[in-house]
């Protein structure tokens, strides 16, 4: 997902950028044959630019229009899903993310276990889980451990998977996988 979302935004910030000097007109404008407007800012910006970010951004451009219109949907749609969320859980995903890249084969096996396990949940059951999971970010580890025991799918995981899942859902940035 991280190189998903990462690809996403590339492809925003070069539809930002290449709109004005392509004259690239933006749907629903009133005067859609026209140009687009830009501001001498982004212009400058373009200009200043190295011919490889420009070709770079050029590239990304040219793969977000080959994408099929059902896909570009979802990436907006899951972008836009993105800026509705709290800021608290924005950082706290992206923090994620970031622990994520640290973790080894084996963490990233329990972690994919994990997001495929809410994945399949009732939208109701996984709000319920995620709350769950809010409560024990609370909680000292000792109590926080006990009270994880509660869940199935915790349950059902070995100790080094459930070390590597706890480390995932709960460690503070920066903060290595549990082995090393």
């Amino acid at each position: 997902m991280t190189r998903l979302f990462r690809r996403f935004m590339g492809t925003i910030v070069a539809l930002i950028l290449l709109s004005p000097v392509l004259h690239i007109p933006f749907p629903g404008t009133a005067f859609a044959d026209e140009p687009a407007r830009i501001s001498p800012e982004r212009l400058e910006r373009w200009r200043e630019m190295p011919p490889e970010e420009r070709a770079r951004i050029r590239e990304r451009y040219r793969r977000w229009k080959e994408l099929p219109p059902e896909k570009r949907e979802r990436i907006l749609e899951r972008h836009r899903r993105w800026r509705e969320l709290p800021e608290e859980q924005r950082r706290y995903l992206k923090e994620r993310r970031e622990l994520l890249k640290d973790a080894g084969p084996e963490d990233r096996v329990v972690v994919r276990k994990f997001f495929a396990r809410m994945r399949s949940l009732p939208p109701e059951a996984r709000s319920a889980e995620r709350q769950k999971i809010l409560e024990w970010r609370s909680l000292p580890p000792g109590e926080r451990e006990e009270a994880m025991r509660s869940w199935t799918f915790y349950r059902g995981l070995s100790d080094r998977e459930r070390g590597a899942l706890g480390w995932f859902l709960f460690a503070r940035p920066g903060e290595r996988p549990p082995r090393e």
